[in-house]
């Protein structure tokens, strides 16, 4: 197994993206495509780590550093979904589906059919939750995205170039480039101003547990022509996977001296496996890149997701209450422990969009869920960076994967 002192990064790519983490041994100095990285184990301070994530086959909290055992997962689990608001379905449906190459969920088929209402692309394991709103939602940052060839997604892009005028394009912009680690990226802007950074990649699909298949989300499938009418499957049904992948990584611009702040509360908050990259390389102004590793960590020490929060000087405009939903741990002990957790750190949330108030142990049971929105300073309480975070529990009746504990 990979020790899970520290986190550094397989690759770092076009402008230090760090999309393949890696849990390594500590280090005074890993060098990741030209990125220095010094990631020491952490030393959790002593009045918030009253609860300690679990093991599958260990005793909890024993692991130095973050995460919970000898290195083969975190206890975040997955980055199921990002929610961003659109005003419309008009462009959010072609680049989605037609242009990134999600599938869509038969769960709100319906909504497409009406032509109004939350719409879920699904990518592998992971989804993007899309509700119309009055004002389109953007992420301070960029999402990266797994697929296992670029070809179709250049034909893609190729395809709406050529055959439509540039107002009428799904998408605002894009780009090809090398990254540092000679790998190929495109980068694509849609109509609203989110990026999205495509690579190809070998990281897995995150395992369901217990050797069973990956984790996938469902899919509207060609031959289901009579599930769905309004032609919604032989427009948007699939026979095999989806193009994308999956969600690699969502990155975030945080203000300078946020970084380590960030680290340490995924460390002592979700017993997470976490580290600081030092941007050498100058890109994006150069600094610090928090990371948080998510899923299950192969030999290589490969995390399957990841968040990464870079320092930067540019102007983060205001939270506009965009969101991700994560799963935490392999047991409801495990949800409880992060609920325990949070609430320590003064955290919990409801947010009034939702039904789902669990501002409380006995309601994060009855929902199998609960919110929080503030990453804060967890030696003076101060708010470092907002950002809601869906928390869910593997029995959640979302959860893709499969439930070992039933």
């Amino acid at each position: 197994m990979v020790p899970k002192g520290s986190l550094a990064t397989a690759s770092l790519v076009a402008l230090v993206t760090c999309s393949d983490a890696l849990f390594a041994s500590p280090s005074p100095a890993l060098t990741c495509g030209g990125v220095a990285s010094s990631a020491p184990i952490r030393r959790r301070p002593p009045p918030l780590h009253r609860h300690a994530l679990s093991a599958d086959s260990s005793s909890p909290g024993t692991a130095a550093g973050g995460g919970r055992n000898g290195g083969d997962s975190s206890t975040l689990s997955l980055i199921e979904h990002v929610n961003l608001n659109v005003p419309t379905h008009d462009f959010a449906l072609p680049f989605y589906l037609d242009l990134l190459g999600c599938g869509l969920d038969p769960r709100r088929a319906a909504n497409v059919a009406a032509g109004a209402g939350t719409v879920w692309p699904n990518c592998g394991a992971s989804q993007f939750h899309l509700p119309v709103g009055e004002v389109a939602q953007v992420l301070p940052g960029h999402i990266g995205l797994r697929y296992n060839d670029l070809a179709g997604l250049k034909g893609r892009i190729r395809r709406e170039e050529d055959g439509k005028a540039e107002c009428d394009r799904c998408f605002a912009s894009s780009e090809t480039a090398v990254g540092g680690d000679g790998r190929e990226v495109i980068t694509l802007v849609d109509r609203y101003g989110n990026m999205f950074q495509c690579r190809e990649g070998a990281t897995q699909d995150p395992p369901s547990s217990g050797g069973h298949p990956a984790m996938a989300q469902p899919l509207v499938r060609s031959g289901e022509t009579e599930l769905y009418g309004d032609g919604i499957a032989e427009r948007y049904g699939l026979e095999g996977a989806t193009d994308c992948r999956g969600i690699d990584y969502v990155e975030f611009k945080v203000p300078r001296g946020a970084a380590d702040k960030i680290r340490t509360f995924y460390d002592c908050v979700f017993d997470a496996p976490t580290a600081i990259v030092t941007d050498a390389s100058g890109g994006g102004g150069g600094g610090m890149i928090a990371i948080v590793g998510i899923g299950s960590v192969d030999e290589m020490g490969r995390a399957n997701q990841s968040l990464l929060f870079r320092e930067c000087d540019d102007k983060i405009p205001p939270y506009d209450g965009h969101h991700l939903s994560l799963y935490v741990g392999s047991s409801q002990a495990d949800f409880e422990t992060a609920f325990l957790n949070c609430e320590q750190a003064g955290v919990i949330w409801a947010n009034p969009r939702f039904k789902d108030e669990a501002l409380t142990l006995e309601g994060a049971r009855e929902w199998s869920q609960f919110r929080f929105k503030d990453i804060v300073d967890l030696r003076t309480g101060m708010k470092v960076f907002e950002l809601e975070h869906e928390i869910r529990s593997i029995k959640h009746d979302a959860w893709p994967g499969i439930d070992e504990n039933e």
